[in-house]
């Protein structure tokens, strides 16, 4: 965004830069009238990111090439006068009417409007304007997953496009970080786009922008620190863990703007929209934020009991016990990296396990020689001691075991056995569940002020996830084994901390004991599961061993060929299963408050309101947050009740507004179970039908061969 010629020019990133943070237009414009700088420091992460932006665009145009297609690249225009991008879009128009297979850095401008497509796509089945051809747009994206403002910021571009040709593009093309192409219809996103560059250029017209709030850009945003400034000398409702927008805007329009006036008032005193649960914990958290402020301390307090939550799923201590942390690095190779597993135990030694390799250009099997032996000595480890466990900070630990495992395709029963004997235990869970803390984050370097005596300080080389990431690159591009060893020494003090932390928790427990309160130990998973899965299991792999015991490793025949691909498809619906149930258990795990970034769910769930009954069911309606979920009308799902006691109770969604807030379920008239706090998907369904289709299948090749 910035004035040329006293006229304002904008361009799809200030769009969507707008749908996620209207404060962010805000401040562009102001720097655009030259009422504020934009801030001098660059962000190393933001550097790297763009980096790899600009490399990941670079390979497909390549690729593109490799193809044949014939790809003319237009001239950036220099500086930022009108003039400069009408040469350039004249230059786009003339590459478009000579029918370039690929136009490479498409130049728009309509006068307001600016765009940059990365490529445009040539084909003959469209007629335009042009001529016998028409284009359709693609852009890179490092995203392996798609989100809106991608589609949106096409769909400009797209119609752009379309007053050059003379007709809009089809299709709209997104090149993923892993070398994905997902194609989407232009026409399924052009109303939105068109109404939301309505929206944004009524509010420049207007200036009616909201005031900043914290949100998922902040991570990547210039901005940041100005805005920070602005949270604490306001002394913002955001300071506040766990205050969702909504209830900020609630509390807004009732009068209550900063964590002061939050903290001296009562649950009671607190609009309805905020869900009475929600009242009395962000009245307390206030309170206890405010009282560390006044007096330098930090202080905690215990939540109520629930059964299977907070300190219940701490176990008892054994000397097997490891304390686990990973490095990972999202942007190098197709998939991400995860560099270095580190493991600590219970005698302080260290082990590092390292998934890179200095003499190789693909890291890939370095990753993938880690992860096995990392795997074997967590599994070794638990055999040589059935009680000990792996505790970690957060859920990115066991995700990526398990995304790992699916991915390289080895030591998923192992992994599954971990999983299923509840090895794995998040402190996280149990710091968020047990305790509230005087603390804004419940991050472990600001839990580390509770048993270290002060928060993690910024003085080392490598001081958080971020740093870690860009030393990583680093070291990618010189091979400096100095980088490794910062990475390593912050590691190891991540999973330091981890041990320290469980140590500190084992006294609140049993602090919470002298207090009289009853409190039981998790019981252990069974590693094996139920005995008749033991057996097929068993089964299926003497089955596959039987198939491909007399084929040869190269060469075969394709009758040879036919049966190979049948022993390997044997555990297919094993391996599915496995991780529809590993997700399943992963949101059933989940407070509620954590199901609004879950689209396969819905949550949390407040003020439950009778709207309707009959002689066997009634309706009630709940209040959530704004959201994009994936729970339909017509469909059941579970219930996430306030105690984990094992019990499955589902409904039925009679309506549901995502955008409003709202749902209505159709329950029992004799339900004597709570109020859900959220809604999941139901258990997978069975395949035991398949499995033994399947597996009989099998047994007559094994038999008679596959004539």
């Amino acid at each position: 965004m910035y004035e040329s010629d006293a006229a304002l020019v904008v361009s799809a990133s200030d769009l969507t830069g707008f749908l996620e943070c209207e404060h962010l237009t805000r401040l562009s414009l102001e720097v655009a009238r030259g009422l504020r700088s934009r801030p001098a420091a660059v962000d190393p992460m933001t550097q790297l990111v763009a980096q790899h932006g600009i490399d990941h665009e670079a390979r497909h145009v390549q690729r593109l090439r490799d193809r044949g297609l014939s790809v003319v690249e237009i001239d950036a225009p220099t500086g930022k006068d009108a003039a400069g991008l009408r040469r350039a879009q004249a230059d786009t128009l003339a590459a478009m009417r000579a029918g370039a297979d690929v136009v490479y850095q498409a130049t728009f401008f309509d006068g307001t409007w600016r765009g940059h497509a990365d490529f445009l796509l040539k084909r003959t089945d469209r007629a335009s304007d042009l001529g016998p051809w028409a284009y359709d747009v693609a852009d890179t994206k490092l995203a392996r997953r798609i989100k809106v403002p991608a589609l949106l910021q096409m769909a400009l571009y797209g119609d752009l496009l379309a007053g050059l040709q003379g007709v809009p593009p089809e299709l709209l093309t997104v090149v993923t970080g892993d070398q994905q192409e997902l194609v989407f219809r232009y026409s399924d996103a052009e109303a939105y786009a068109r109404a939301a560059r309505d929206r944004f250029q009524q509010r420049l017209a207007d200036g009616e922008l909201a005031a900043p709030y914290p949100n998922a850009h902040c991570g990547v945003c210039p901005w940041r620190e100005t805005c920070t400034a602005r949270w604490e000398e306001e002394d913002s409702l955001s300071l506040v863990a766990f205050m969702r927008r909504d209830h900020a805007t609630a509390l807004a329009e009732a009068g209550i703007t900063t964590v002061a006036e939050l903290a001296a008032r009562r649950p009671e005193e607190l609009p309805d929209a905020v869900g009475r649960t929600s009242r009395e914990r962000l009245t307390q958290q206030a309170r206890l934020q405010l009282a560390e402020r006044v007096t330098g301390a930090p202080s905690y307090e215990f939540l109520p009991r629930e059964h299977g939550r907070g300190f219940e799923l701490l176990p008892p201590p054994s000397r097997g016990d490891l304390f686990f942390d990973i490095e990972g690095d999202p942007f190098a190779g197709d998939a991400g990296l995860e560099y270095l597993w580190g493991v600590l135990d219970t005698a302080g030694e260290f082990t590092a396990f390292w998934g890179c390799d200095p003499a190789a250009a693909d890291q890939s099997a370095a990753e993938r020689a880690a992860f096995e032996a990392l795997v074997d000595h967590l599994s070794a480890v638990h055999a040589a001691d059935p009680s000990m466990h792996v505790f970690h900070y957060a859920p990115y630990e066991p995700t990526r075991l398990k995304t790992l495992s699916a991915r390289l395709q080895t030591r998923e029963a192992e992994v599954d056995r971990l999983l299923r004997a509840d090895v794995l235990v998040d402190l996280y869970a149990v710091v968020r569940q047990g305790l509230r803390l005087s603390k804004a984050s419940y991050s472990i370097k600001q839990v580390e002020d509770f048993y270290r005596g002060h928060t993690r300080a910024h003085d080392e080389e490598v001081s958080d996830a971020g740093e870690s990431i860009v030393a990583f690159e680093r070291w990618l591009a010189t091979r400096d084994q100095a980088l490794l060893d910062q990475i390593e020494a912050y590691n190891r003090d991540d999973c330091v901390s981890t041990r320290e932390l469980r140590d500190w928790l084992e006294g609140r427990r049993t602090e919470l004991l002298a207090s009289g309160a009853l409190l039981r130990r998790p019981e252990d998973g069974d590693p094996d599961g139920s005995a008749e899965n033991a057996a097929a299991q068993g089964l299926r792999e003497e089955l596959e061993q039987r198939l491909v015991a007399d084929l040869p490793d190269t060469g075969r025949t394709p009758e040879q060929e036919a049966t190979w691909l049948l022993a390997q498809q044997l555990g297919w619906h094993a391996r599915e299963a496995r991780s529809a149930w590993w997700e399943y258990f992963r949101l059933r795990d989940l407070p509620a408050d954590e199901l609004e970034r879950e689209t396969a769910a819905l949550g949390p769930l407040e003020g439950p309101e009778l709207v309707g009954a009959d002689k066997r069911s009634q309706h009630w309606r709940y209040r959530f947050p704004p959201q994009e979920t994936k729970v339909s009308a017509g469909s059941r799902f579970e219930h996430l009740l306030p105690a984990a006691d094992g019990t499955r109770i589902t409904s039925s969604v009679v309506e549901v507004d995502p955008t409003a807030g709202w749902v209505v379920l159709s329950r029992g008239s004799s339900s004597p179970h709570d109020h859900p706090t959220g809604l999941l998907p139901t258990s997978p369904p069975s395949d035991r039908l398949f499995r033994a289709a399947l597996h009989d299948l099998g047994e007559q090749v094994a038999g008679c061969g596959v004539d």
